[in-house]
């Protein structure tokens, strides 16, 4: 079941918390950080361009919150452990973790080049097993935790030219449903969030804020702050909240 809402708890509050974020320099994940750290969490920030990282450091701390940087490739399990490791020593647990990183651009199969295609798969999926997977010691330990994945609608229906994206983000979906089983118990909840359309800078230059973009009439291109807005409501959820769930900013059936 595919949930839509939108907004946050007037209730919003991570004070005390300590968020991972990956991602975080840019678009979805830099809003996603900003939005926590105004909401009291101290956040970690992970991405594989730490000069990025840097810049959205200051406009953490300028919200009263206390960052971290810690370059991270996603696609490298060690570079998550010790990521998330570091966050640890430094924060004392990590309370939530939001990845966001990713990346794919539209190719048809047979103009593919393999090599570019796996790397898709490796940085969308393989990478959200890495940090979950890394992750998942310290949240079992302090008895739970709020994990986020940023899948897509290209996860969950199919549109020519997205093979590498639309497969990864569909194994995303699954993963997120299947961690939610496994870790229920220990206080841990785990959800996808579908952005639909979003102005970022990948898409920049493609489609307008608050136009519909080109075969999709209903839709309409957000901001990444109204991303960030339903991950700051799923962070903030009590325990017994939603998990294995699926929730959807699309203005259409996916």
């Amino acid at each position: 079941m595919i949930n839509q809402i939108a907004g946050k708890s007037d209730a919003f509050d991570l004070s005390n918390k300590v968020a991972v974020v990956t991602g975080a320099g840019r678009g979805i994940g830099r809003a996603c950080a900003l939005h926590l750290a105004g909401a009291g969490a101290d956040i970690v920030l992970a991405s594989r361009t730490s000069a990025e990282l840097d810049a959205v450091a200051h406009e953490v701390e300028a919200l009263g919150a206390k960052a971290l940087v810690v370059p991270c490739d996603v696609a490298d399990f060690d570079a998550c452990d010790a990521a998330v490791r570091e966050a640890v020593d430094v924060f004392g647990d990590v309370d939530v973790l939001v990845n966001s990183a990713g990346a794919g651009a539209p190719c048809a199969v047979i103009d593919a080049d393999p090599a570019d295609w796996a790397r898709v798969v490796t940085l969308n999926l393989i990478g959200t097993f890495n940090i979950a997977r890394a992750v998942l010691p310290f949240m079992i330990e302090a008895g739970g935790g709020r994990i986020i994945l940023i899948g897509s609608g290209h996860g969950h229906s199919t549109t020519a030219g997205f093979s590498a994206y639309g497969a990864s983000k569909a194994g995303v979906s699954h993963l997120t449903k299947t961690l939610a089983e496994e870790v229920w118990e220990h206080g841990i909840d785990v959800n996808e969030v579908i952005p639909g359309p979003v102005a970022t800078q990948l898409t920049r230059g493609l489609v307008a804020v608050g136009e519909a973009p080109d075969g999709l009439p209903s839709e309409r291109v957000k901001l990444p702050h109204e991303v960030a807005e339903l991950v700051g409501w799923l962070a903030q959820q009590r325990v017994g909240g939603p998990t294995g769930q699926v929730f959807s900013l699309a203005r259409r059936a996916l």
